[in-house]
């Protein structure tokens, strides 16, 4: 029995070394990709188009070389990544395109790419002041009855919100995104323009409060569900065998102090 406990205790420990040894290569592949995607957001920026294509097109090469681990990255964050990766490389390519769309793609790509490796304070967090802004705008011309106004800051607002949404699916909670989901589709429906002056307002305080949720508490949880069953696992060898251990420690003294008494008798 102890012989069958320490084989399952090493093999327990073997297995979470090949495990972290796996996540760690994996990172450190994506951190290359990270540096790659940050070059071509900064070359966009500066409307180098023509090299931006090429770090993309590079960065499509270096990431089919990477052996994935879905321990690590789910399948769901693997396609959010190669979507924004296609939409952003065909936005450059494309000479029909504005160029702030253009870096817009850019920017949604690079934002998601550092969301899937960042484990505090991911890229896409410097948009809350902007578009928090712009919310705060949306309110006053709520309360002014500026319907234009409204409008305006309303199309700027979904403009960024559509920046970070991708990078959103990665690092944030679902129920959190369908909550502000919900509310933008409350707002862009027909029936809102009818509500009463008061029901409107009341609507833009909680779809704010919903992406300040979003902004305050968008750390990425990094616990890895079959890692800690695998730790979980190893805890429970070792306790079995800690356990075990000293039941035949019990038993043998026990048998010596009862050999005691016989001899004492």
């Amino acid at each position: 029995m102890k012989k069958i406990i320490m084989v399952w205790f090493f093999f327990s420990i073997f297995f979470v070394s090949i495990v972290a040894m796996a996540e760690d290569t994996t990172s450190e592949e994506f951190k290359k990709l990270d540096e790659i995607s940050n070059y071509a957001w900064q070359l966009s920026k500066q409307n180098r188009f023509e090299e931006a294509i090429q770090l993309l097109q590079y960065f499509d090469q270096e990431f089919k070389n990477i052996p994935i681990n879905t321990k690590v990255y789910s399948v769901d964050e693997l396609h959010v990544l190669t979507s924004s990766h296609h939409k952003a490389l065909d936005a450059l390519e494309k000479e029909t395109i504005d160029p702030d769309e253009k870096i817009k793609a850019v920017t949604q790509f690079r934002l998601v790419v550092d969301a899937m490796i960042s484990e505090h304070q991911p890229l896409w967090g410097t948009m809350e002041e902007p578009i928090m802004t712009t919310f705060s705008h949306l309110k006053s011309d709520m309360e002014e009855g500026d319907l234009q106004g409204f409008q305006q800051e309303w199309n700027e607002f979904l403009s960024l919100y559509e920046i970070i949404y991708p990078s959103l699916t990665v690092d944030v909670d679902d129920q959190n995104i369908k909550r502000v989901e919900t509310h933008i589709s409350a707002i862009e429906g027909n029936m809102f323009l009818e509500l009463s002056e008061h029901t409107k307002f009341q609507q833009l305080l909680a779809m704010e409060e919903a992406l300040q949720d979003i902004f305050h508490h968008a750390d990425k949880n990094e616990s890895d569900p079959s890692l800690l069953w695998v730790i979980i696992t190893t805890g429970s060898i070792i306790l079995l065998a800690l356990t075990y251990a000293g039941w035949k420690k019990y038993k043998a003294d026990l048998a010596l102090k009862l050999q005691r008494k016989e001899i004492d008798k």
